[in-house]
C-alpha cells in the first residue's frame, strides 16, 4: 500500500526453490487437514458448484507462506522499481501463469513493459494473465483481480536490517492473487465472464504500473465489469477484512452476500474502519474509479511494521489469510458468473 505522502537477479532462484520444496514437504499435511473437514466451507450445498469447491480447497496457508516467503526473501531485496529483483519476481510470477495455463496479455508474453517514470531510462513491468471466459455472450466482459508486487527496495537501516522486505505489503497480496489464479484455471467449467490476474509494479512510486495500464489496458476498461484489489493482508484481525467502495455501487452489498453463504470461512466483511486514511485513492484501484469500474479493496489495515526492515514473512497470520483468499475466490466467482455485472445507483460522472 502506497503511503501518503546489487546482487544479480538470479539470486531469485535459490528462494523459489526452497519454497517449492517446502510446498512438497507439506502438502501431505495440507491434504489431511482438507479430507478430515478444515478445508472450508466442507460439501457442497445444492447450490455451491463443485469444481469451484474442489478449486477453493487447492488454496492453501502453506502454498501462500511459500509464495510469500519467496517474494520476501532478502535475496530479493526488497522488490524496489526498477530494479533487477523486480524483473526476477515478475518473471517469476509470469511463469507461474503459464504453468496455470492463463492466456498471455502482455506486450512480451506476461510481461507489460513501461518506463519507471517520466524522463527515467530503467523501464518496470506488470504481469497481467487471462482466463478466458465460457459464456460466449458474456466473455467479452471482465472480472480484474489485482495486487501490486513491487516494494520499497534496501533502505535506511533499523535495527541492523536494510532490506524492506514487503510481506504483507504487499508479498501477501501478490500471493493471493497467483493462489486465485491456480484456482480458478483449474475449474473445469470457468464462470461466464473472463477473469483477468494482474500483478502491478510501481505502486510504492506512486500507483504507476496502475496507472499506465488504465492507459494500456489488456481489456477495454468499459468491458470491465468489476475489479478486485488485494494489499496487505495477513495481520490483524484474524476474523475480518476491511472492504473499501465507493458508495455508489453495489459490489459491497454482493460481496457481503458471498460472505454470508461461506460461514465456515469465519470471514466478515467489514466497511472501511479508518474514512480519515482516504484509502479508496491510495492503491491501484484508484485507477478503475477513475474509469468507472466498481471496485473492491480488501485490506486487513495498516499496523507497526508497515513499510519497515521489520514487515517479514514471519509476522504473517497464513492460517487467517488462506481463509480470506477462499472467501476472494468465491465473490470472484460470484461477480464474473452472475447474470448481471455490480452497477452503481446512479450514473457517476467525472471530472476531466
Amino acid at each position: 500500500m502506497r503511503h501518503r505522502n546489487g546482487e544479480p537477479a538470479d539470486h531469485w532462484e535459490r528462494p523459489i526453490a526452497v519454497a517449492v520444496v517446502g510446498i512438497l514437504v507439506l502438502t501431505c499435511l495440507v491434504w489431511i487437514l482438507i479430507l478430515t473437514g478444515c478445508g472450508g466451507d466442507g460439501p457442497a450445498g445444492p447450490d455451491l458448484p463443485p469444481d469451484v469447491v474442489a478449486a477453493e480447497a487447492t488454496i492453501t496457508a502453506v502454498d501462500l507462506a511459500a509464495r510469500v516467503g519467496a517474494l520476501a526473501h532478502d535475496s530479493m531485496r526488497g522488490r524496489a522499481t526498477p530494479s533487477p529483483e523486480l524483473e526476477a519476481a515478475a518473471r517469476w510470477a509470469a511463469s507461474e501463469f503459464a504453468s496455470f495455463g492463463l492466456q498471455a496479455e502482455g506486450d512480451v508474453g506476461y510481461l507489460q513493459w513501461y518506463l519507471a517514470a517520466p524522463g527515467d531510462p530503467a523501464e518496470a513491468v506488470n504481469v497481467i494473465g487471462r482466463l478466458a471466459g465460457s459464456d460466449p455472450a458474456l466473455r467479452d466482459e471482465f472480472v480484474v483481480i489485482a495486487a501490486h508486487f513491487d516494494h520499497l527496495g534496501v533502505g535506511e537501516p533499523v535495527a541492523e536490517d536494510s532490506v524492506y522486505n514487503g510481506a504483507d505489503d504487499n508479498g501477501s497480496g501478490t500471493a493471493a492473487v497467483l493462489e486465485l489464479a491456480e484456482a480458478f484455471a483449474s475449474l473445469a467449467t470457468p464462470p461466464r465472464r473472463s477473469v483477468l490476474f494482474v500483478l502491478f509494479s510501481g505502486e510504492e512510486r506512486g500507483l504507476l504500473g496502475s496507472s499506465y495500464y488504465s492507459e494500456h489496458p489488456a481489456a477495454p476498461m468499459a468491458s470491465t465489469t468489476a475489479m478486485i484489489n488485494l494489499d496487505m493482508l495477513g495481520r490483524n484481525w484474524p476474523d475480518r477484512v476491511a472492504a473499501v467502495y465507493q458508495p455508489e455501487s453495489d459490489i459491497f452489498e454482493r460481496a457481503e452476500r458471498v460472505a454470508g453463504a461461506h460461514p465456515g470461512l469465519g470471514m466478515d466483511l467489514v466497511t472501511d474502519p479508518w474514512p480519515e486514511e482516504n484509502l479508496l485513492f491510495r492503491s491501484d484501484q484508484v485507477h478503475f474509479v477513475l474509469h468507472g469500474v466498481p471496485v473492491l479493496f480488501l485490506t486487513s489495515g495498516l499496523h507497526s511494521d508497515y513499510h519497515q526492515p521489520s514487515d517479514e514473512p514471519d509476522t504473517l497470520d497464513f492460517e487467517k489469510m488462506s481463509r480470506l483468499v477462499r472467501l476472494v475466490l468465491w465473490i470472484g466467482w460470484d461477480l464474473a458468473d452472475a447474470t448481471s455485472p455490480p452497477g452503481f445507483a446512479h450514473a457517476v460522472t467525472l471530472d476531466s
